[in-house]
């Protein structure tokens, strides 16, 4: 008789154990401290096995600036988690390694961890997290993913920003694409991506460097999640990264986090009528060819054309076209910013960077700002000798 309860009540203690949500993958949302109105951004990536969990947690300051990296261990009852961070692994300086209970809800098809955290020495506080309940079924590598996009890069300790592309293919695989305007020059970094549907949320971790054109210059190995939208004619992936420096970890050598922002275009018929007209002339006189890489709307046809040298000044000379007509011719760019007035005379304008000479630091890359009397939009744009970077000026229309 013993043995049969024995028995039964391991039975039932396995079908509970089984009926438990698993908690593996990634949890994302907040962390806060009381009396303060701090927010930090805050992370766990857990591997589980039974009711033992582990991984590494994130904590990222609102404005990007300061990372931290830990290892951490727990238990899950199916109720409630915990966490004990064990060991910080970046930065150098010490931040609060966190006990935190966390209580597991299901509502309106998301996952919810939330609860309270305390640690020795800090002020405690709370955390809420969520992951999409059907997180494993959504995520996966949608062809509205796949395809170039562009735009730029930030990073906390630098002053200006870097151009920056992803090419992702229709899997798993693609590779990232920087400039720097400062040292190092360029490089491609091949990369891994995923996209979860629901949550609306495209994550990447770029695996190594593949080619730079500066051997000795170290570039940051960097991972993210960006929060995919869809915004009048573009798309748009937006949100922050963290990395560590190449031949390094992020123990060892943690890298500055900032900002990403890429679009791809989505032109009307009109617009892409518009391009062809432009284009197929351009790249027969040029030989090169012309990839429309942003999308502005403005809401005057009067515009002011400012182009300047955003990092370091290396003697590159470009010639901008608007709709086939050059606008400036030759111009050596400097810090000084160059400014044009124009008046748009189409519905669908567009803008070529013709790269005239490389300089100092290939391939041309510049600072260009619209000013359309409303606000002032400031991208960066790459052009080489093969290919020339154009931005889509559109007049603003309600509905297009």
């Amino acid at each position: 008789m013993k043995r049969t309860l024995v028995l039964i009540t391991a039975f039932w203690a396995s079908l509970a154990l089984a009926a438990q949500p698993s908690l593996a993958g990634r949890w994302e949302g907040y962390i806060n401290q009381e009396g303060t109105a701090d927010t930090f951004y805050y992370q766990l990536e857990v591997e589980q096995q039974g009711d033992f969990i582990s991984g590494h947690s994130t904590s990222r300051s609102a404005d990007g600036k300061t990372t931290a990296r830990f290892q951490f261990s727990g238990t899950w009852d199916g109720v409630e988690l915990i966490v004990q961070e064990v060991k910080q692994l970046a930065p150098n300086t010490p931040w609060c390694l966190k006990y935190i209970r966390l209580r597991y809800r299901h509502s309106a098809g998301m996952d919810y961890l939330e609860g309270e955290w305390k640690a020795d020495g800090c002020t405690p506080g709370q955390v809420l997290l969520r992951r999409p309940a059907s997180s494993v079924a959504t995520k996966g590598h949608p062809a509205a993913i796949a395809g170039k996009w562009a735009g730029t890069l930030s990073q906390s300790d630098r002053d200006y920003g870097f151009y920056f592309e992803m090419s992702l293919s229709p899997g798993a695989e693609g590779q990232s694409y920087i400039v720097s305007e400062g040292n190092g020059g360029n490089a491609f970094l091949r990369l891994r991506w995923e996209y979860d549907e629901q949550a609306s949320l495209f994550s990447f971790q770029e695996q190594e460097v593949s080619s730079k054109t500066d051997a000795r210059w170290p570039w940051c190995i960097k991972s993210g999640t960006l929060k995919y939208r869809r915004e009048g004619s573009r798309l748009v992936l937006e949100g922050s990264w963290s990395g560590y420096i190449e031949g390094f970890d992020m123990k060892t050598g943690p890298c500055a986090s900032g900002k990403i922002y890429l679009e791809r275009p989505l032109p009307s018929p009109a617009a892409t009528q518009a391009q062809a007209r432009v284009q197929a002339p351009y790249e027969a006189e040029t030989g090169r060819k012309m990839t429309v890489a942003r999308v502005l709307e403005v809401h005057s046809p009067n515009i002011k054309i400012r182009v300047w040298d955003n990092g370091v000044v290396d003697g590159d000379v470009a010639t901008i076209f608007l709709n086939g007509e050059r606008i400036l011719n030759q111009y050596r760019v400097t810090k000084r910013r160059m400014g044009i007035i124009v008046t748009l005379k189409e519905d669908d304008n567009f803008l070529v960077l013709h790269a005239e000479d490389l300089g100092d630091i290939p391939p041309n890359t510049v600072a260009i700002a619209i000013d359309d009397g409303v606000k002032e939009q400031v991208i960066i744009l790459s052009s080489n000798l093969q290919e020339s970077g154009a931005i889509l000026v559109r007049k603003f229309r309600l509905g297009n």
